[in-house]
């Protein structure tokens, strides 16, 4: 278990990912090209830093959460192969990028990796592990067995693809959710009833293969794809790319507002997240014990 910790990059994930790490490791530092100037007191248990050499200095876990720029992430990764020590992981949060081209013709690109985690990362517990061409297998199992020693239920994913897997999960469902409004099949209200009614609290408990294997009755997801399988295979060639027209993202827009009926993203931000931790008390139960203990341990303080 690594005990110290930087955070490269404070923003809503950074800062979410700090609020993770505060409360498991020794030290945390962190550095955000915002908050240079900020000195919390003797008390507080972050070290704010004022550049990203010093706070990756000492670190034996780097998780970086930059903006979601390539060019941006590689310069600021050039700048930390003197700093860096022999042994620290750099992780990076990235939700779409390839860990092949940040870790290109670095000197430490067997220790570079994604570790991408979904919002809020202090209280969800999925990470995907991602490696590169040239990230050593050795790193990639440390940092599993890091991500679950701070409560995380980390995957590992052994094909690099653009959005990884959750994220390409959420792109199909947005997609049709897209759809359905554009070709004014359902209102924006009723997309979301849709899962948040059905879709979600089934698969809070149970994913798609094990949702679709009860759906098979007795003789589970092999009675299912047999019989439901031609149906679901024809929903598939029935899919369509929706055009995003300044109209639509205005409809978009304007009625997920008036859905929400005035609430600030302050607000519902908060709503949400402890609304989350009731949902994750009940899905922590399928987790593997040991995360199972910390996530327990992390919503009931």
């Amino acid at each position: 278990m690594p005990k110290t910790v930087a955070v490269l990059g404070c923003g809503l994930i950074g800062s979410s990912w700090i609020a993770a790490f505060s409360t498991q490791c020794q030290t945390v530092k962190a550095w955000d090209p915002q908050h240079s100037v900020i000195r919390p007191d003797a008390s507080s248990p972050i070290q704010w830093c004022d550049t990203p050499e010093d706070a990756v200095e000492g670190a034996d876990f780097v998780q970086e959460s930059g903006p979601e720029d390539l060019a941006i992430k590689r310069e600021l990764y050039a700048r930390l192969s003197n700093k860096l020590a022999a042994h620290a992981i750099v992780a990076s949060s990235s939700s779409a990028l390839l860990p092949s081209d940040l870790q290109a013709g670095l000197s430490f690109a067997e220790r570079v990796l994604v570790g991408h985690p979904f919002n809020p990362p202090h209280l969800i517990p999925l990470v995907e592990v991602v490696g590169g061409r040239d990230t050593a297998p050795s790193v990639l199992e440390e940092a599993v067995r890091f991500y679950k020693a701070i409560g995380k239920h980390p995957i590992r994913l052994n094909v690099e693809r653009k959005g990884h897997l959750a994220n390409r999960l959420q792109a199909a469902v947005w997609r049709e959710a897209v759809d359905a409004v554009a070709t004014g099949q359902a209102t924006v209200q009723d997309v979301d009833a849709a899962v948040t009614y059905a879709l979600g609290p089934r698969w809070a408990l149970l994913g798609p293969f094990a949702t679709f294997h009860l759906g098979g009755g007795s003789g589970g997801l092999a009675h299912f794809i047999d019989h439901l399988g031609p149906v679901f295979e024809d929903l598939w060639d029935d899919a369509k790319r929706p055009t995003m027209t300044s109209e639509l993202k205005r409809e978009l827009i304007d009625s997920t507002q008036k859905q929400l009926g005035g609430l600030s993203v302050d607000e519902l931000t908060l709503l949400r997240n402890d609304r989350l931790k009731s949902i994750l008390r009940i899905a922590a139960l399928q987790l593997s014990p040991e995360t199972r203990t910390s996530t327990v341990e992390k919503l009931n303080p």
